[in-house]
């Protein structure tokens, strides 16, 4: 495919040597910048130079010019002023980072191909990508990713077993939020756009003991949004789509003597949202639903981290957290409105969940002068405990399938680091981790005339677990200052599991377990800044082989039924390229640009019940993704961006061969600080571009029931303006 002219530019630069300071082509500048007001938002006046970009994600908390690992990061003032408001309207700016529709936000997500795109009915809680709100888990659970009063967002690619385990396989991506700080302050912020966008949010922290500002401290978040959900139910004629979203966040510091810091989280949030986004023609806008879906979700959360400070180079830490999850997930699955034309099946689905999670980390972080100059060794327990109720609903019938998945985690990590020589350092990690899975499942339906249960079927409790290994070893060299390279090799590991779906049939060869795939990671990087540090810039290749290779599969029990499992293929490789740039061509103006490149193969596999696939990319795996533009800002206050975003046609699914289609996206903005206010006008998707979101192929449309592409559509053309009063 044809590449925009300044992507070609910034691949000639990066041959050239530029290597990355930058985590993204909007990551805070090194130079001199306009200080944070409490709301996040600069104002005009005096300059001063920004702290650090502190990388939070990896095992260790790094300055970002000083990470040696695939990562992005983009901080809050970015976001604010480039109209992102949740983490799906950032995540396709970020290089070799897919995700998968059918939800009404993002939520499945996937980096280097690693990672599922759904949870159905039966399908289990697993995941390969980490999802984290600071220290709380929500792996899976994509769709509370509001980025209000957010300090930064952080993607960081490749196997990260040294830190997370078997659930960060493809990667991890945080949100960071504002932590609380001595001084009073807060801000408030309103938005309203078309699609009938409207959101409000307030933030407001301080100290709690005036007499000693630092002892107890507070900040509090709150954010309500709510749109239409761009489709429109032409048959009950009501917007069905729509969203409503509201979240609530407290986090409390105390310092109550010189020896501990005590860190708590507090997250409650509701997603009370439509779900009605296909029908059998595809247009992308209209539904003719009588049934439609909800996608609702209910979270509360809390995380507590004390960390004591008196064994003197040692600091001891201390992290738990705990979490339950309620959600519902429903739509029309015939996608009409009664049973024309002939011939046509009426049901409408429903998945109730309930999930709980519980952590427990303790660790010990010590610096010494000889030759280990830092060191950690940790202990990590989880369990996760999700149940799930499926109703399909027919008009002579109640389809009931029932799941409980429990799975536990416990784990002994540690990493060392030294130095080989004046300016190359080694850094060595290990993982050992125990998991144990459990699941059962029974179903069983209900003939509402004669009004008699038949076709009861119970899925016995099975066992699954298993010892796994990762680690990493890295190699950093200092060429200069303000330049690096390094090199890695990576073990990293999804650990298998259990099937749960009572309607699977051992007897035709579906599995009850599938096995552990063990991914290995080789990467080497530069990152850097150059002329007088106006050019910053990161490279990083990198090959991906994945051994064992977990596939999701189906297969029809009925007209618009389907059994769910997990199954072992064969061997996969990616290689590919991640790289951002920016470069300031004036105190006012600077380009930016990020490329991800990725090149995939499944080799062809056939599995126990019969199934083949594979002899071709892997799914999640799209050749080219990449954006560019031009970002304005001055000391008067006024700020502007333009950015192109675009990828290249991927595959949805490893058990069929319908690809989303390639996309270019322009976005834009542009507002002005004064004083305590900031106003920003800001669009996506300026010139309403059509692509997909998710594509399937099956049999829905009556009477014949041929298998046939069905896409839902990305959101249009999305325009609001914002405002942002500081106090």
């Amino acid at each position: 495919m044809r590449f925009p002219t300044q992507i070609l530019l910034l691949g000639a630069l990066l041959a050239n040597g530029a290597r990355a300071q930058e985590t993204t082509s909007d990551a805070a500048a090194a130079t001199p910048a306009p200080a944070p007001a409490p709301g996040g938002l600069p104002v005009s006046g005096e300059t001063v130079q920004l702290e650090p970009v502190l990388v939070t994600a990896d095992l260790w908390e790094t300055p970002f010019e000083r990470m040696s690992a695939s990562v992005s990061v983009y901080d809050g003032v970015t976001l604010q002023r480039s109209g992102v408001r949740h983490f799906g309207d950032l995540v396709d700016q970020v290089p070799n980072l897919t995700w998968t529709g059918a939800t009404s936000r993002p939520r499945y997500f996937q980096i280097r191909g690693v990672g599922e795109n759904s949870q159905y009915e039966g399908e289990t809680p697993d995941s390969a990508v980490a999802f984290k709100v600071d220290d709380l888990d929500f792996t899976g659970l994509g769709g509370l990713g509001s980025t209000f009063d957010v300090r930064q967002v952080e993607v960081l690619r490749g196997p990260q077993a040294g830190a997370f385990g078997a659930n960060a396989a493809g990667g991890v991506i945080q949100i960071v939020t504002n932590e609380p700080t001595p001084q009073h302050g807060g801000f408030v912020q309103g938005t309203l756009g078309n699609d009938s966008l409207r959101e409000i949010g307030v933030a407001y922290g301080g100290t709690l003991t005036p007499g000693a500002p630092d002892k107890l401290m507070f900040r509090v978040a709150a954010q309500h949004s709510e749109s239409d959900g761009f489709r429109r139910n032409v048959f009950l004629n009501r917007d069905t789509n729509a969203r409503d979203e509201d979240m609530v966040r407290l986090r409390l510091t105390a310092n109550p003597n010189e020896l501990w810091r005590w860190d708590g989280t507090l997250l409650w949030s509701r997603q009370d949202n439509g779900f009605d986004e296909f029908a059998l023609d595809n247009n992308g806008r209209f539904t003719y639903s009588d049934q439609p879906g909800r996608d609702e979700q209910d979270a509360l959360a809390g995380s507590l981290r004390g960390t004591y400070l008196g064994w003197g180079d040692v600091r001891l830490t201390s992290v738990t957290t705990g979490a339950r999850v309620s959600s519902v997930y429903s739509y029309d699955q015939d996608w009409v409105s009664d049973y024309t034309p002939a011939g046509s099946y009426q049901s409408f689905v429903s998945l109730d969940r309930d999930r709980k999670t519980y952590s427990q980390e303790l660790r010990l972080d010590g610096e010494t002068d000889a030759w280990v100059r830092r060191w950690t060794l940790g202990l990590f327990f989880s369990e996760l405990d999700e149940t799930s109720r499926f109703v399909d609903e027919r008009p002579t019938s109640l389809r009931y399938v029932n799941t409980d998945y429990l799975s536990s985690t416990k784990a002994l990590f540690g990493q060392v680091g030294g130095d080989l020589a004046e300016n190359t350092r080694l850094i060595v990690g290990m993982r050992v981790e125990h998991v144990d899975v459990r699941g059962e499942g029974d179903r069983f339906r209900f003939n509402t005339v004669p009004g008699t249960i038949s076709h009861v079927a119970v899925l016995p409790r099975v066992n699954f677990d298993d010892v796994l290994v990762g680690g990493k070893v890295t190699l950093e060299h200092d060429f200069t200052e303000h330049q690096m390279g390094f090199a890695s090799v990576t073990r990293g590991y999804k650990a298998g599991g259990v099937n749960v779906d009572p309607r699977i049939d051992p007897a035709a060869g579906d599995p009850r377990t599938y096995g552990t795939e063990t991914l290995w990671n080789f990467e080497a990087g530069l990152r850097g800044s150059y002329l007088e540090r106006r050019l910053n810039a990161d490279l990083t290749v990198f090959h991906l082989r994945r051994e064992n290779t977990q596939v999701r599969d189906s297969g029809s029990v009925g007209v618009g039924a389907y059994r769910f499992f997990i199954d072992n293929g064969a061997r996969s490789e990616v290689n590919g390229l991640e790289s951002s740039a920016s470069y300031a061509l004036t105190e006012r103006f600077t380009v930016f640009g990020s490329l991800g490149l990725m090149d995939s193969y499944l080799r062809p596999f056939v599995l126990s019940n019969g199934n083949a696939s594979g002899g071709r990319r892997l799914a999640n795996t799209p050749s080219a993704s990449y954006s560019t533009g031009l970002r304005y800002a001055d000391r008067s206050g006024w700020f502007g961006r333009v950015e192109l975003v675009g990828r290249s046609e991927v595959y949805d699914s490893n058990n069929q061969n319908e690809a989303r289609s390639a996309f270019n996206v322009v976005n834009a903005s542009i507002g002005r600080d004064l004083g305590n206010w900031t106003l920003t006008l800001w669009t996506r998707n300026v010139f309403d571009e059509e692509y997909e979101k998710r594509v399937f192929f099956f049999e829905n449309a009556a009477p014949d029931y041929i298998p046939t592409r069905y896409e839902t559509r990305a959101d249009p053309r999305t325009v609001g303006v914002s405002a942002v009063y500081r106090f």
